[in-house]
């Protein structure tokens, strides 16, 4: 189903201010104690938050811990060591283009939100800008009872909406405790999510540099427990057989973040064979598989982390009828990539997808043919 922020409702037409001699963003900024570490970047750097917010929209504000957390992680002494370059890509992925209240925000089902996020390295998505996952209903939006605003990101914990609905000239701006988290590439994202089986074999089947330079990949990711569970041993299936799973963990097209899911609705994975989407019970679920941690934002698409490994339908099997977890070697793991659905003035997808699928040496590359209807 596809969900849409009305631009009426979260900007003023033909740039009208939102408020009468509302304060600039800059200014708001400066009169916040809370936020002196991130005024201090956006005073060094002007003409950045000045071309970010020239036609208004959403600022996320991190507040000042957040902004330290961020700088010793990031390996910089203090706030003055920071580059433009990363200050640049630091606020954008900080700046939406709509001006979006926390109403537009914590809807049930979520919101994805385009950022201004567009470098190449954190926005591998065929010009694409980057988005986040907004979320007052848990990672994948389908949670029964609303609980905090979170905004989602790459792979780390989400941020948490501190303060809501600040208003600046043409915009909204939010404070939040964590700075987002950068997207990264599928391989790295597993590492950080410590799925160690997925990303070994995604190394014995020669797929890392393919599925983290694919555009627009969707990625369904078991854990290492599902694994367990399944009985299936990473090091004894071979390079084919490894392929086989990923492929059926994967999807190419428009980025599949749950919002562009549809209840009910069958999506093909790279490896010619559908998964059925259902939502029930204030879950996500990928055939019979919930998801664990949905809308992990990559820098090229999406992933959600499954409870489970999915199984394609044994010969015979009504193409309908829900997977199951595997107990078969040759069905194993996998997920790659993130989906991506459509973005900025709208958030949710209905997406036609189409792939292409190509075998390079030994090694699959993938391209199929889909639709995300």
């Amino acid at each position: 189903m596809l969900l849409k922020i009305p631009r009426f409702l979260a900007l003023l037409p033909f740039g009208i201010p939102l408020l009468a001699n509302a304060a600039t963003v800059q200014e708001v900024i400066a009169q916040r104690p809370e936020l002196s570490r991130l005024n201090a970047i956006t005073t060094r750097f002007p003409s950045v938050i000045r071309d970010l917010t020239v036609a208004g929209g959403t600022l996320l504000a991190p507040t000042n811990d957040a902004v330290s957390s961020f700088i010793a992680s990031a390996g910089f002494s203090d706030v003055s060591s920071i580059t433009e370059a990363t200050a640049r890509d630091l606020l954008s992925y900080h700046v939406l283009p709509l001006a979006l209240r926390s109403t537009d925000l914590s809807r049930a089902g979520g919101a994805l939100a385009d950022t201004n996020l567009l470098n190449d390295e954190l926005a591998n998505l065929q010009g694409a800008p980057n988005v986040v996952f907004a979320s007052a209903f848990g990672s994948t939006g389908q949670e029964i009872a609303p609980s905090g605003l979170k905004i989602y990101s790459g792979i780390g914990t989400p941020s948490n909406v501190t303060t809501s609905d600040v208003v600046f000239d043409d915009g909204y701006m939010h404070l939040i405790d964590r700075v987002l988290n950068f997207p990264r590439p599928c391989t790295e994202t597993a590492q950080a999510a410590s799925l160690t089986r997925l990303y070994r074999a995604l190394q014995r089947a020669n797929l890392s540099v393919t599925v983290d330079t694919t555009p627009k990949f969707t990625c369904f990711a078991p854990t290492d427990a599902a694994f367990e569970r399944a009985g299936i041993d990473v090091e004894a299936l071979t390079p084919q057989q490894l392929t086989d799973a990923l492929m059926y963990h994967s999807i190419v097209g428009d980025v599949g973040y749950s919002t562009a899911f549809e209840d009910g609705r069958q999506y093909q994975t790279l490896l010619g064979v559908n998964v059925t989407v259902h939502k029930r019970a204030g879950q996500l679920f990928i055939n019979d598989v919930a998801v664990l941690q949905g809308n992990v934002v990559m820098s090229n698409g999406v992933a959600h982390v499954l409870d489970g490994v999915l199984s394609p339908p044994t010969p015979g099997t009504p193409t309908n009828a829900p997977g199951g977890t595997t107990t078969t070697p040759r069905v194993t793991i996998t997920s790659i990539p993130p989906p991506q659905t459509t973005r900025t003035t709208s958030h949710a997808v209905t997406a036609e997808v189409s792939w292409a699928h190509s075998i390079l040496s030994s090694i699959v590359m993938m391209v199929a043919y889909a639709h995300f209807v």
